[in-house]
């Protein structure tokens, strides 16, 4: 009978994440609304968008202005990575080189293939010159889409897999609670709405930690070798869920207690196997080596490794606290004195959460992962585990009155977390507010009006603006003085770059620094994620959470 519950509940937790992930899925994809502040570019051929990677990133006087492709592109600004990938590789000479590594090719080819099976059923239509796409935006949108529902399918079987992992590592309350903790967090549902890889890599590192505790439970060595092949084809989906192959020799070591040369012999079997799952999903970064490396030490730079790591380590923690406060909400205070507890035991699965958590920091530590919060879903399943073996010591403690103020206080903690998702895929399926504001100016603002930008307008920081009705102009921050009489000025919150902070008060010194230049404040736009009178990530939050609902301010020149 309880077996039975429990399968009902988990039942209820996954339908519960499938209802919130699907909800809002088409949040900012290009349609017919976007395509009318828009015109047709021209001058974009085929052999451009063949090259396109290698244009932006060796031959730079030859690039487009981005704003040029934004009625192609979602409001996401990592989405179209995938799609242009895609579109540089050339199947039918057996090229499949994304010419991209920014990071590795996994998820990139499982959309690929997702779009070639769906366009044997007519749902999208392929092979058609870019023109076709910019008159039709709403056929362009399938294949974001596409991408997007492969993204939720990943999420809920990753959900179904980590069931009875947290349940082994858990129990039966606690492993269903982590699996809320982890199914139902804003993070968790926000990033499954994205056509990105953060979502698939977390679903190949379920499936390792399924073998891998299967392993410990039955000591079949096949099962370590599928481990170490899966942490492999994880790493090939994002990179940083390569460090999760050094908790191989601890599970090893706790299953098998074999001579050092058998040690070392299994050892390197399972360092081949990871390697031959990595490449099996990135083969580019043997075939296409310069490009691997041009891409690997861009991201190393832009993630900041280097001269500041030690900076990074030092604020890690503060900032670690202060990110998943805003991913997961309020379930976060759960986790200090959960890792305490697993800390203080002596159970063996405990060790091997905390390992796997001390390991998936490592590389936030060392690239300052604070900019995104999305960064912080490879610590997600830990913590999550963490959080459930709490909540299942929660039932052992003897005295019912104190115990039933500790699951209850757990389980309104969960639901606060819930909210927020529920806030936020509710914001998702509303009109965003950058057409909102671009259906504002489109109406409200004189036709042939001057309408100021600051930098060239990309669709995900600023509300499009037809520049055949409106006379648009870019002019840096520097110069804005210079700007006509009469004209109006449109900044949005994503054009300065905040990773943390009061947004109200970032706000508050933009409308300060633009009125020593001649502009004073006519409207403000803003939506935030709400849940009944509750508004979340209203002041304090982080760049990628910001995605959604930015604010965009108009301007008026005196």
């Amino acid at each position: 009978m309880k077996n039975k519950y429990t399968m009902i509940l988990a039942i209820v937790i996954v339908l519960c994440s499938f209802l919130l992930c699907i909800k809002g899925i088409r949040w900012g994809l290009p349609d017919s609304i976007m395509k009318k502040f828009m015109i047709k570019p021209t001058g974009i051929s085929h052999e451009y968008v063949k090259k396109s990677w290698q244009i932006s990133k060796e031959l730079q006087k030859e690039k487009l202005s981005r704003s040029i492709f934004n009625n192609l592109r979602s409001f996401h600004p990592d989405e179209h990575n995938i799609l242009k990938s895609i579109a540089s590789m050339s199947p039918e000479r057996f090229d499949f080189n994304p010419h991209f590594f920014e990071y590795p090719s996994g998820y990139i080819y499982l959309v690929a293939i997702t779009l070639k099976a769906l366009s044997s059923t007519g749902f999208i239509n392929l092979g058609y010159d870019i023109d076709y796409y910019f008159e039709h935006p709403e056929e362009m949108a399938k294949f974001y889409i596409s991408g997007r529902i492969l993204t939720v399918l990943m999420a809920i079987a990753g959900l179904a897999i980590f069931i009875p992992v947290a349940v082994a590592l858990c129990g039966k309350k606690g492993g269903l609670f982590a699996v809320a903790c982890l199914g139902l967090s804003p993070l968790y549902i926000i990033n499954s709405h994205y056509m990105t890889v953060d979502i698939p890599m977390v679903f190949w590192l379920f499936v390792f930690l399924y073998f891998a505790v299967s392993f410990m439970k039955n000591g079949k060595k096949y099962m370590l070798f599928f481990a170490a092949f899966f942490v492999g084809i994880a790493c090939g989906t994002k990179y940083p869920a390569g460090v999760f192959i050094f908790t191989l020799p601890f599970v090893y070591l706790y299953v098998l207690s074999k001579p050092c040369r058998k040690m070392l012999i299994d050892g390197l079997w399972c360092f081949l196997i990871f390697l031959s799952g990595f490449f099996i999903t990135t083969p580019y970064a043997l075939l296409s080596f310069h490009e691997f490396r041009r891409d690997i030490f861009y991201q190393t730079a832009a993630r900041g490794i280097g001269a500041n790591v030690f900076i990074s380590i030092l604020y890690f923690f503060p900032e670690l606290f202060l990110a998943l406060w805003v991913g997961i909400f309020a379930v976060v205070l759960l986790f200090i004195p959960a890792i305490f507890l697993q800390a203080r035991r002596r159970n063996v699965f405990d060790r091997l959460v905390l390992t796997c958590l001390v390991l998936s920091m490592a590389p936030l530590m060392i690239a300052g992962g604070f900019k995104y919060a999305r960064y912080y879903l490879l610590i997600l399943p830990f913590l999550s585990l963490s959080a459930g073996a709490l909540f299942e010591e929660f039932f052992r403690v003897r005295k019912k009155g104190i115990r039933f103020v500790l699951v209850i206080s757990s389980i309104f903690l969960m639901i606060a977390c819930t909210a927020k998702s529920v806030a936020y895929s509710s914001l998702m399926s509303r009109l965003d507010v950058r057409l909102i504001s671009a259906a504002y100016i489109d109406s409200e603002i004189p036709m042939g009006t001057e309408i100021v930008f600051t930098k060239d307008p990309w669709i995900f920081e600023v509300p499009p603006v037809n520049p055949l009705k409106f006379s648009v102009s870019v002019i840096d921050e520097r110069y804005l003085k210079t700007a006509s009489s009469k004209s109006y000025l449109v900044i949005g919150e994503l054009q300065y770059f905040l990773t943390s902070g009061n947004r109200k008060m970032e706000m508050e010194k933009v409308i300060h620094n633009l009125a020593q230049n001649g502009f004073v404040l006519k409207k403000v736009f803003m939506d935030y994620p709400c849940f009944g009178p509750f508004r979340f990530d209203e002041n304090w939050t982080i760049h990628d959470m910001l995605y959604t609902h930015p604010i965009i301010m108009l301007f008026y020149k005196l």
